[in-house]
């Protein structure tokens, strides 16, 4: 197989891992949104949840029977042999006593009979010895592991007790935070209809018409035929000012007349 071949393998291969991979994070996702939809959603998560620690309480619940029912089986089993054992020793005792007797009397015969039951009894003492140590130490290690279960038992109860309060604490919040969302929501939609209304229209076209109207003022200001009629005016206004200001000065110059030439006469009157 060449190496482009390779190369178009290690694609196929590379592109149906992400598709796999893109499809279980899709099917993921819409699980989740199954439980954090809704009310009803999240009621489902808690109740699964405490159906499932339910479960896992009572297994580990009876597992933990079983064992302390083992448990109690050696603990009897080793007060049986604390009871044997008693008693072998007072009948160790007594083979005991009776050999020593045999012995002082020079019996023979009676002190092998003592002493072989004294062995016997001494053998039995020794094997429910080793007996106790061994179940002593095993409803000891066992004892120290169930504590830790039955800790985990509580734990996993009073888990199981809380989950209808968390069940409740964790509606109320969705069903806050999302009411507080939807108020917002209408909130901001309020605030874009009083935006697009009637009101904002009008004053939107005043500030329209208030433009327009200042931008009207200018042109009118630069127009050719509004300046040639202010020109005009002024024309007007001027030859008025001059027209006026020379009839002015004719009648000054008809009042003053004879008196200016009486005088003039004065002055060339020789003096006597």
């Amino acid at each position: 197989m060449s190496n482009e071949q390779v190369g178009i393998v290690r694609a196929v291969f590379r592109y149906f891992k992400y598709w796999n991979w893109k499809k279980a994070r899709g099917i993921i996702a819409a699980a989740d949104e199954q439980f954090t939809g809704s009310v009803d959603g999240i009621s489902a998560a808690f109740e699964m949840h405490q159906d499932k620690l339910v479960r896992q309480y009572q297994e580990l619940r009876d597992a933990i029977s079983e064992v302390e029912a083992v448990l109690e089986d050696k603990r009897h089993r080793l007060e049986q042999l604390n009871q044997e054992e008693e008693d072998l020793l007072q009948k160790r005792d007594g083979a005991l006593n009776l050999a020593e007797q045999a012995q002082a009397a020079g019996d023979e015969k009676g002190y092998e009979a003592h002493a072989g039951a004294f062995e016997r009894f001494q053998v039995r003492i020794e094997e429910i010895e080793q007996t106790q140590a061994r179940l002593q130490a095993e409803v000891g290690e066992t004892s120290g592991t169930m504590d830790r279960y039955m800790l985990r038992l509580q734990d996993m109860q009073s888990e199981i007790q809380k989950l209808p309060q968390q069940k409740a604490e964790a509606v109320a919040e969705h069903v806050s935070a999302k009411r507080i969302i939807e108020l917002n929501d209408r909130l901001q939609g309020l605030e874009n209809s009083i935006d697009r209304g009637p009101i904002s229209a009008v004053m939107e076209t005043n500030r329209n018409l208030t433009a327009k109207a200042k931008i009207s003022e200018k042109l009118a200001g630069t127009d050719i035929r509004v300046q040639d009629k202010a020109y005009e005016n002024a024309g007007r206004v001027s030859t008025a000012r001059s027209k006026m200001e020379s009839m002015m000065a004719a009648r000054r110059a008809e009042k003053e007349g004879p008196a200016a030439e009486k005088t003039g006469d004065e002055r060339e009157r020789p003096t006597i």
